[in-house]
């Protein structure tokens, strides 16, 4: 019996431990209307913690939100704080935690929880000047409000529907933002007409205050987007072999489609422009079209245009095309007929290495040479540009091939220079005339 009463007792011990150690009293005051608080910690015994300035969180519900906060003891049991969010809007649920502090008694922390919610007068702060025309015209205001105030008083000259914002936090869950309003039209808007919002009544916000608001605001409905040049231009002859299209928009874009037929490649967009940029030639003497699509940053879909261009004639000459792609590689034309393709490898990463890019004409050539540089040499030389060279695998002082270069074929590995096979560079040498045109593309 006596060891039963022990166990009660100390079971109860142990929960009026618990329940006292985190037992305060707490009071939470606003201080102005721009939402500063002031929080006051009663512990209800002294502590020995004193520097708590990293023990003291403040969580919002609205994802982002700051809170500027300030601390500081008043005696040995009571901590004020100071905290005010960042920006606007605030208003928002916050939740204070104070993690265990120590006590003076060994062994007992105390920690602290605490919610509440800043009275911020409600008013309007934005409305974007464009929208798109199936919406959302976003109105952001000072702080949440109820939807009642904006269905009664909101008038407009079309019929629409009210949805709070949406946030999305760290933890992958959605958040209603309600000091962020959808309007969403119940049919869609004229593009490039300008529209009012007129509201002349009260709003409420989640801390129970009604406020007499007035505003009056205009935007326009997002035009569907138009191109306003291409390069090449539509019909445009002699097009050189190798080059971006580029498309230029009147507004700014959030993704463009360019196809070309017998083509691919990649499409960048970057404000108004979009720039198409091939995987390999175009072919001389064809004639390519050029289908474009695309939406705005406002979500508004352009009418397909497409347009055609010729590229220059090559007649029956032999001319080079250095494709450094990822599996990087020469293709010998003559007029519009590849003839001979290489595995190669082009210059390394780096600017003391990058083979260049653009357009050459054939050089010089030689059986043979030696870079007391790199320690390597090389046959069947053809020359780019200065020391820029068409030639084989590199070869050792006595000559023969260097065996993990040669595994290198296809990847760039070279100083600048364009490497291939010993047969490959021997038919380049013996059949690829001076003054030939090559291409050297990424």
């Amino acid at each position: 019996m006596r060891k039963y009463y022990f166990l009660i007792s100390l079971m109860i011990i142990v929960i009026s431990w618990m329940v006292f150690s985190k037992t305060n009293r707490i009071i939470i005051e606003q201080l102005d209307d721009t939402g500063t608080v002031k929080i006051t910690v009663n512990f209800l015994i002294h502590m020995a913690a004193r520097n708590v300035e990293d023990k003291i969180h403040f969580t919002s519900e609205r994802p982002g939100v700051k809170i500027i906060k300030n601390a500081r003891w008043l005696n040995d049991s009571t901590l004020e704080i100071f905290a005010v969010e960042e920006g606007l809007p605030r208003g928002f649920l916050t939740r204070l935690y104070i993690e265990p502090l120590k006590t003076r008694i060994p062994g007992l922390y105390k920690s602290a929880k605490a919610l509440y919610r800043a009275n911020i007068s409600p008013f309007l702060i934005g409305l974007s000047p464009v929208a798109p025309t199936r919406g959302p015209i976003v109105l952001n205001f000072s702080t949440p409000i109820k939807k009642e105030g904006l269905t009664k008083y909101l008038e407009t000259d079309f019929k629409f529907t009210l949805k709070p914002g949406m946030n999305l936090g760290l933890e992958g869950r959605f958040f209603k933002d309600y000091s962020k309003w959808y309007i969403l039209p119940e049919k869609g808007l004229e593009p490039g007409k300008s529209y009012r919002l007129d509201f002349d009544g009260y709003m409420e916000n989640f801390t129970g205050m009604s406020k007499k608001v007035e505003f009056s605001r205009a935007f326009k409905a997002a035009t569907v987007p138009q191109v306003v040049s291409t390069s090449p231009s539509d019909g445009q002859k002699d097009v050189p072999v190798y080059g971006p299209v580029i498309i230029n928009f009147d507004v700014d874009m959030a993704e463009v489609a360019v196809k070309i037929g017998g083509m691919t490649g990649d499409t960048v967009v970057q404000g108004r422009t979009a720039t198409y940029k091939p995987h390999a030639a175009f072919l001389p003497g064809r004639t390519y079209e050029a289908e474009i699509c695309g939406k705005s940053l406002f979500g508004e879909v352009m009418k397909p245009l497409s347009f055609n261009f010729s590229i220059m004639d090559m007649g029956d000459k032999l001319w080079v095309e250095v494709n450094l792609r990822r599996l990087q590689k020469v293709v010998i034309y003559r007029g519009a007929r590849a003839i001979r393709t290489m595995l190669v490898s082009g210059g390394l990463p780096g600017l003391e290495n990058e083979t260049p890019l653009g357009y050459f004409t054939i050089k010089d050539r030689g059986e043979s040479f030696w870079s007391e540089k790199y320690k390597e040499g090389a046959l069947y030389w053809v020359r780019i540009k200065g020391d820029f060279l068409f030639h084989s695998i590199p070869r050792d002082l006595e000559g023969n091939i260097i065996e993990e270069e040669y595994k290198k074929l296809g990847i760039p590995a070279s100083h600048g220079c364009i490497r291939m096979r010993d047969e490959d560079a021997r038919w380049f040498y013996e059949n690829v005339p001076e003054g030939a045109m090559v291409v050297i593309h990424d």
